[in-house]
């Protein structure tokens, strides 16, 4: 961001900040950085509101954006005490409520770790729905109210689920209130290890189960039989009085009960279990939005294509065709990735109900058409050039050509199909087209003692 524009911001100067962008129109244009700290962030710090709300107006996707610390300007609103500022930018958008920063937190689970009750209402009236985001260690609202000793944002956010008018409601209490963290602990769970008899009491007194085992396969009576304290009477009672049972008389279930969601989305899509997969949609709609928020990640898509499970990979393109792009960590792409594993049937299916798939970039540059060309696939050769012409103009981050890739791993039917498909489709211009060290295919063909005869025709056009 421009010194300057920090400065407007700081000051909450629209007048200097309209002055910047007479000088330079695209001064605002951060979009293409991922994590940066925009004037909407300075200003929600500083508590400027009327800045930030023109801000708001110019460039809304600033107030989705995370800082590189992690957090979006309503975090930061948050931590400096600028209430107001809150309240105002979710009367811009109430989504806010749900904007996932550091750690997977929302301003919801903010205001429930700092016991905010003011606030609590606000967010839960402006958006119901926020109560069914986690962070990253699985915790909802009510587990970081819990955890962080905030009795009364406890009391309120299970009171107000339980009696929550809208639609789904009661389906979500059942949920949200049997939910298990990372350690696969439970509201139950936790209050029972904290010892706190009233918040026990309460969850009792809703959609709770009590027998619910957690990582260990223990149950909240597991857990009550080895503390002592004057708490721990009043909680054992009131456990044996709903029919709390011991883990160990408990029946065993499947392993895959005790699996997280996104852990079971991977089976679902490990195993082509399309029916798992709505199962797990029906029980958390937000399952793929959390995928799609992550910038590089390894989808369920790329998981089912590296499996070649072709049906569940075409129906989760349906779901979240944005997902056939989305690189993992290590830079592929679910086609590059099933490409990679031999899964030629899987590719060939989606490449036929999306045909620019073709040209998806990958780790340094390279299209899927790149990789078939550096392994020298004549079938997919073809089948790629004919279902994406214009996919043989696309270049690697070493401006390589599909043709150079060929030449420069010495697969000569492959070099042979690429001539022939540059010819039939007039193309010639692109065997002119030089590599970052400055070489077309015809330096990289001689250097390599590659000058076959079949190659003469579409060379000596070059060289004409």
């Amino acid at each position: 961001m421009d010194p300057r524009l920090k400065k407007a911001a700081q000051a909450g100067d629209i007048d200097f900040m309209y002055t910047l962008i007479k000088e330079d129109a695209k001064l605002l244009d951060l979009n293409g950085v991922s994590y940066v700290d925009t004037p909407l962030h300075v200003a929600a710090s500083e508590g400027h509101i009327l800045f930030a709300m023109e801000i708001m107006r110019l460039k809304p996707s600033f107030a989705r954006k995370s800082n590189q610390d992690g957090f979006s300007p309503i975090h930061l609103a948050l931590q400096n005490g600028n209430t107001q500022m809150v309240l105002r930018l979710l009367d811009v958008d109430t989504g806010l409520v749900r904007v996932s920063g550091r750690e997977g937190m929302t301003p919801l689970h903010y205001v429930a770790k700092e016991g905010n009750i003011e606030l609590l209402l606000v967010f839960l009236s402006a958006c119901p729905k926020s109560f069914e985001d986690v962070t990253i260690r699985n915790e909802t609202a009510l587990h970081i109210a819990l955890k962080n000793g905030k009795v009364e944002a406890f009391e309120l956010l299970v009171r107000w689920l339980t009696h929550a008018c809208y639609e789904g409601v009661h389906q979500l209490e059942k949920r949200i209130l049997n939910w298990k963290d990372d350690d696969g602990n439970t509201l139950l769970h936790i209050a029972t290890i904290r010892d706190q008899p009233e918040e026990v009491k309460l969850l009792l007194n809703s959609k709770v189960d009590v027998n619910a085992k957690n990582s260990a396969g223990l149950t909240a009576l597991d857990i009550i039989q080895h503390q002592s304290s004057s708490d721990n009477i009043k909680i054992r009672t009131m456990l044996y009085c709903v029919g709390a049972q011991e883990g160990a008389s408990l029946p065993n279930v499947g392993f895959t009960h005790y699996l997280r969601k996104d852990q079971r989305l991977m089976k679902a899509a490990q195993e082509g279990d399309i029916d798992g997969l709505y199962a797990l949609i029906q029980e958390d709609s937000c399952i793929l939005e959390r995928i799609d928020q992550v910038p590089f990640v390894h989808t369920p898509l790329h998981v089912a294509a590296s499996a070649g499970n072709t049906h569940f990979a075409l129906e989760m393109m349906r779901l979240k065709p944005q997902f056939a792009r989305k690189q993992n960590k290590e830079g592929f792409s679910a086609l590059h990735f099933a490409l990679k594993h031999g899964k030629i049937q899987t590719v060939l299916s989606v490449l036929s109900a999306y045909r620019d798939i073709v040209r998806v970039k990958g780790r340094e540059g390279r299209t899927l058409l790149h990789c078939v060309a550096e392994i020298g696939n004549l079938d997919l050769l073809a089948e790629f050039l004919a279902a994406c012409p214009e996919s043989i103009i696309d270049l690697t981050n070493q401006k390589e050509t599909a043709l150079h890739i060929a030449a420069k791993n010495d697969k000569a039917g492959a070099l042979e199909v690429l001539l022939g498909w540059i010819q039939h489709v007039d193309m010639d211009e692109v065997l002119q087209w030089t590599d970052v060290e400055g070489n077309t295919v015809l330096h990289i063909a001689t250097a390599r003692n590659q000058f076959q005869a079949s190659f003469r025709p579409h060379f000596l056009l070059v060289i004409e």
